[in-house]
C-alpha cells in the first residue's frame, strides 16, 4: 500500500487558481487545436424558496456539459466572481481543471441559499433545482448533459438522472452513499430504478468511509434497473493525507493520488457512451 502526506489544500480557494494549476499538470489534456477556457460565467437562478448561484464554464467543440455535484454538504460557496470558499478538498472540486483540460464544458451548483443539503438531495426540490442548472447550462451550450455525483453528491446525480427525463443523457457515480450516515439518505432513496440513461459507478477498493463501502457497488448496479448501459469501474489506491477523514476527499474515498487517471477513464466512457 501506497502512503501520502499532504497538507488540506488552503480556504478560500479561488477557481483561476485551481484551473491555472490543473492546466499546468496536464497540457496533454487538452484538444489539439483547442483555444483557452473562457471566463466562468455566474448567476443566481430562483429556486424553491430562494436562490441557486451557478457557475458555468465553457470551452470549444466540447462533446457534452457536465453537471459536478461535489459531496458533503454541498456548500461551495461560490462568490459572484467564482472563487471556491468551501469544499476546496472534495474531489470535483480538486479536478475542476482537469475536466476543462478533457473539452468538457462545465455546471457547477451552489447549494441553493447556502445551506446545507444533508437529507435534501433525493427530494423533488432538489430534482427541480438540477433541472435549473441544466437549463441555465444548455442556453450557453446545447450540449448532452452529464451529471457527475460524488459521495453524498451521488444521491443528487441519482435523483436527476432518474427525474429531469431527456434533459440528462447520462450519470457517473463516484464513491457512492449507500448506507446512512451524515447525510441523512441514500442514493436508494432517489429511484435508481427510474434512471433509463448510461450510468458509471466508480469505486477505490480501499475506500474505508463506513457510508460509501466498496462492496456495494454491485448492489448498485443492480438497482440500475433501467439503465441501457451501466459498468463498474474499480480502481485501487490507498494513499490518505496526514489526519485525514476516510468519508472526506484526500483519501481513497476522494481518490487521492489517482485523480488524474479516474477522470480519464470516466471521460473515455462518457465519449463512448454518448458523449457527441
Amino acid at each position: 500500500m501506497a502512503s501520502f502526506k499532504a497538507k488540506p489544500p488552503p480556504r478560500p480557494l479561488v477557481i483561476w487558481a485551481l484551473l491555472l494549476a490543473f492546466d499546468a499538470i496536464l497540457p496533454l489534456g487538452i484538444a489539439l487545436g483547442q483555444n483557452a477556457p473562457g471566463s466562468p460565467i455566474i448567476v443566481d437562478l430562483p429556486v424553491a424558496g430562494g436562490t441557486e448561484r451557478v457557475l458555468f464554464r465553457g470551452t470549444q467543440r466540447a462533446p457534452a456539459l457536465l453537471v459536478l455535484l461535489p459531496g458533503g454538504d454541498g456548500i461551495v460557496g461560490l462568490d459572484p466572481g467564482g472563487g471556491i470558499h468551501q469544499l476546496g478538498s472534495n474531489f470535483l472540486m480538486r479536478t475542476f481543471g482537469q475536466w476543462i483540460a478533457q473539452g468538457f464544458d462545465l455546471v457547477m451548483p451552489d447549494a441553493p441559499n447556502g445551506t446545507s443539503l444533508f437529507g435534501q438531495r433525493h427530494l423533488p426540490a432538489y430534482a427541480d433545482a438540477i433541472s435549473k442548472a441544466v437549463d441555465f447550462g444548455r442556453s450557453q451550450a446545447a450540449l448532452p448533459v452529464w451529471l457527475i455525483g460524488t459521495s453524498a453528491g451521488t444521491t443528487a446525480a441519482v435523483n436527476g438522472a432518474a427525474h429531469l427525463g431527456s434533459k440528462v443523457s447520462g450519470a457517473v457515480l463516484t464513491s457512492s452513499v449507500t448506507r446512512v450516515g451524515r447525510a441523512g439518505e441514500t442514493i436508494f432513496d432517489a429511484e435508481p430504478g427510474a434512471i433509463a440513461v448510461p450510468v458509471l459507478v466508480v469505486s477505490n477498493e480501499y475506500d474505508t468511509c463506513a457510508e460509501t463501502p466498496p462492496g456495494d457497488a454491485p448492489r448498485v448496479l443492480s438497482a440500475l434497473t433501467r439503465s441501457p448501459r451501466k459498468e463498474l469501474v474499480m480502481v485501487s489506491n490507498s494513499q490518505i493525507a496526514r489526519r485525514a477523514d476516510p468519508c472526506e476527499g484526500m483519501s481513497p474515498h476522494g481518490y487521492l493520488g489517482i485523480e488524474g487517471m479516474v477522470v480519464q477513464r470516466i471521460s473515455e466512457w462518457i465519449r463512448t457512451a454518448g458523449g457527441h
